[in-house]
């Protein structure tokens, strides 16, 4: 409890999304060079399956030691699950995504996730946007066709799996939001990874390929980067509002780049440092004129 008059302080929110955007963009990193000592992409619905299966342990065993481990909530129908779904879709387009794409790209294409959120507000609630935040609109999205168009290449059809990705996280956020406060935030990230596994397990079943053993130590860190990060995203939404802690996401673009250079040897080229640029300032913009 604030005390009366007193602004509450939502540091905890932001410094959880920090940790969350770093550890999110190291798992990509890895998974993806995970991939890579494989012969077939193929070999990803295996890498998430074992990966999944990783964290489902690590999660499940925190709850019972805890005394915490309460099956209803894990196996009865809840909004957890319906997250955990969203959550599916939402893992199957990202990884689709950073296999075709460079990491850098679509990372700065999924910030437009706030200026998404702005449109869909005005055309789908009726919400009253200002001509000035419409503009910062527009240029945000300026900014993710200069990254979807990188230098003479040309449009590719892979840029569009990115953009899915973030209205699926967009609407996995709104329904953490709304998420009755009874499901601890660990239960949530065990009912995800729950979800998650299965489908790269029944994946795996039908795409069948062999595990380079090579690639297991970098899957044990991707799975304790996912667990950390799934369960800050949690503590994210519930420590602050959306509005506060979302100009923060942007964070992303240090993280990610990092990431694919020290990990994969990926470089970012001018159009997406261009592009992310622009999509951060006009999402930044539009935040403070909500504010």
């Amino acid at each position: 409890m604030n005390p009366a008059g007193t602004t509450p302080s939502y540091l905890p929110g932001i410094l959880a999304m920090l940790l969350g955007q770093l550890c999110f963009s190291i798992n990509d990193a890895l998974i993806k060079y995970s991939v890579g000592l494989h012969s077939e992409q193929q070999s990803i619905f295996l890498l998430l399956f074992l990966r999944g299966l990783l964290v489902c342990v690590m999660t499940a065993g925190w709850l019972i030691g805890q005394g915490q481990f309460y099956p209803k909530n894990l196996f009865a129908l809840n909004d957890m699950h319906l997250r955990g779904c969203v959550e599916v879709l939402l893992t199957g387009a990202f990884f689709a995504s950073i296999l075709l794409l460079p990491l850098s790209d679509v990372y700065t294409i999924m910030l437009s996730a706030p200026l998404m959120i702005t449109a869909s507000g005005a055309f789908l609630l009726k919400e009253k946007v200002h001509w000035k935040s419409w503009l910062a609109v527009i240029l945000g999205f300026c900014g993710v066709l200069i990254v979807m168009w990188p230098d003479d290449l040309g449009f590719r059809i892979a840029y569009l799996l990115p953009l899915l990705a973030t209205a699926l996280m967009v609407l996995r956020e709104l329904l953490t939001k709304r998420m009755a406060p009874q499901y601890r935030g660990i239960e949530v990230v065990l009912v995800t990874s729950l979800m998650t596994t299965l489908a790269g397990g029944i994946l795996a079943f039908f795409w069948e390929t062999s595990l380079n053993f090579n690639a297991i130590p970098y899957l044990i860190g991707s799975a304790c980067m996912l667990t950390v990060g799934y369960l800050m995203a949690v503590l994210t939404i519930r420590l602050a509002p959306i509005s506060v802690t979302s100009p923060v996401r942007y964070s992303i673009i240090i993280f990610g780049a990092s990431s694919a250079y020290l990990i994969l040897g990926e470089t970012p080229s001018i159009n997406t440092i261009l592009g992310s640029l622009i999509i951060a300032a006009s999402g930044l913009f539009v935040f403070q004129r909500n504010r």
